[in-house]
Order: C-alpha cells, then structure tokens, then sequence
C-alpha cells in the first residue's frame, strides 16, 4: 500500500482528529492535492502528518483549523522515552516532505513539543483557541459573563428561536452577511460549503443551528463540526441589521450545550482579534495555546519576506 492507503486504514484504526481525518482532507483540499508522510516501526504507523500541498507550497486547506503530527505512543513510556520517541518520529517526518518553497502548518493545541522542528530550522508562532470542556451544564451556566446572559434574555423577550437545519443554502447566505458587513470577499465558494456538508452529513459529523425572530426572518447561523471528543465551530454569520436581537448569543449557548451533553469540548477556533477573543471568553471558555510552524526553503521567497519586512519597519 501506498502512504495515502496506509493513512487511510491508519485513521480508522486510530482516534485521528477531524480535521487531519482523511475524508476531511478529500473534501478541502480534493482528493489529488493532499498527501502524508508515515512513520513506521515493525510495518506499523507509529506517526503521521498530513499535507496538502499547494502551488508547491505546503498550507494549511480551506476551513482547517489545525492539524499537525498525530503520534501513537508505545504503551507505558516513560516521559524521557516520550519526548525522544516524538524527536525521531518528526525528524523522519520531515524528512519526507516533498521539496517545497514554503511550509507552514498550526498544530492541535495538545501537541506541545516543537523543539525538533526548532533543531531543524522551523520557526514557530503561538496562537490561541478557546475550549469548554470537562464542565457540567451548571457550572457552565455559572461560568457565562453578565453580558451573555443578559442578550439570551434579551433575546427571549424578541421571541428569538433556534433550531437544527439542514438548509446550508440558507446558512451561506447568513454567513455571507458578515463578510458583506466587513466589506471582505467570500473566502470560499456556496458549491464549496455545499460539498463539505455533504461529506460532513456522511460522517455525521456536523449540524448547523439557525436563529430566527418573531416574524420567521433568520437572523443568525453557525456550521458545527464535531469528532468523538470536540465539537468545533467552524462558520458562523449574522444579520447586521439585527445583531441586537441575540441570535447568535443564544445559538451559541445551544452548541455548546450540544457539546457537553455529548460529553464532548466545545472547541471556538480561537481568535487573535480582541473583540472576538473577548467574546469567545464570556462564555467560559479557557485559552488554549497553540503553534503555528513554518519554515521557508526558497531563497527567493526569504528575500521577498525580508524585503517586505524592512519596508513595514520603514513605514512604522
């Protein structure tokens, strides 16, 4: 078998997260434009890292939070085994990526050991998610900001609704709004969003929840994904002529609520933006760091990002 079979039986055996699960990958990045690179010992995978590779340049896919090296441990290591198991494992990883001019991946938030990717030259930023997890819907309640409960009220009294959909077109138009209101262009397509339901729905690994006033208008939306242990919110979109109303306050509340019912963490995506960082925290949710890890292999590029670094410097 091939790297991609071997993955593919890999993940079926394994508790691979969702987002580095080779079905999700077939449906980001398209069959043909990702591939993955295998650690073996006595002909089985003890260590993958998936990739999809992009105009010879290895990013991160559309709609993909993190992904990153999934290890399987040897059963009752030792921390000093651990730590030398994970260096050999990604050093020979790295070793079989294809010849790129860029790398660049962000890794779950439970991968914490990036020094062998520092001792081969990889640089590193931290970035952060927010999680509820391990709490009961009571402590849950307990932990949400005055200013949530306050707009759930707020919302009830609008007569604000939420419920389960299965109207993606309706949740790409909501979805659309906030980037119409932001005056950004759709970073994916409704065909895209369509597709991705679809392999999602097969998976029975995604729900999407839709907020809608008293007069049956929607008002807000959000697109979860979900794996055996977290819940992941991946879209989301709202009305801005109606953002007072709460919808998205209430649909919130109603997945987490999903998640932990579940007994699964409910997993923001994080945000490096303050007033979104601020938003996501009000619910309770803890920070989660998290890496980002890249490297640039061509010259060319490291002088195009030099350049372009000296003139920011300028202009400040």
């Amino acid at each position: 078998m091939g790297n991609r079979e071997k993955y593919i039986q890999f993940c079926e055996e394994e508790n691979i997260p969702l987002f580095s699960q080779a079905w999700w990958l077939d449906a980001v990045c398209g069959e043909l434009n990702w591939n993955v690179v295998l650690q073996e010992k006595g002909g089985k995978v003890v260590a993958s890292m998936p990739y999809y590779l992009k105009e010879n340049n290895i990013v991160m896919p559309p709609l993909t939070q993190t992904m990153g090296v999934y290890f399987k441990y040897p059963k009752n290591q030792k921390y000093y085994k651990k730590l030398s198991f994970e260096k050999e494992s990604i050093k020979k990883l790295l070793e079989q990526l294809p010849k790129v001019g860029f790398f660049s991946q962000s890794f779950y938030h439970s991968f914490s050991n990036w020094l062998p990717f520092y001792w081969e030259g990889y640089e590193q930023r931290t970035r952060y998610t927010y999680v509820v997890e391990n709490v009961d819907m009571e402590t849950f309640e307990k932990n949400l900001e005055t200013d949530i409960r306050r707009r759930r009220r707020k919302a009830e009294e609008f007569g604000v609704k939420v419920y389960e959909s299965e109207d993606i077109e309706m949740f790409y138009k909501v979805n659309k709004m906030t980037f119409e209101r932001k005056n950004m262009k759709m970073p994916y397509s409704f065909e895209f969003v369509k597709n991705l339901h679809e392999c999602c729905k097969k998976e029975r690994a995604c729900k999407i929840f839709l907020a809608e006033d008293k007069d049956g208008n929607i008002i807000a939306g959000n697109f979860l994904v979900y794996d055996d242990s977290t819940v992941y919110y991946l879209m989301g979109g709202i009305d801005p002529a109606k953002r007072d109303l709460g919808g998205m306050d209430v649909i919130l509340y109603e997945s987490v609520k999903f998640a932990l019912e579940e007994g699964k963490a409910f997993d923001f995506e994080g945000s490096m933006i303050e007033s979104i960082e601020k938003y996501f925290r009000s619910f309770g949710a803890v920070q989660k760091p998290y890496f980002s890890i890249s490297k640039t292999y061509s010259k060319t590029l490291r002088l195009k990002i030099a350049i372009k670094d000296v003139v920011k410097a300028i202009v400040r």
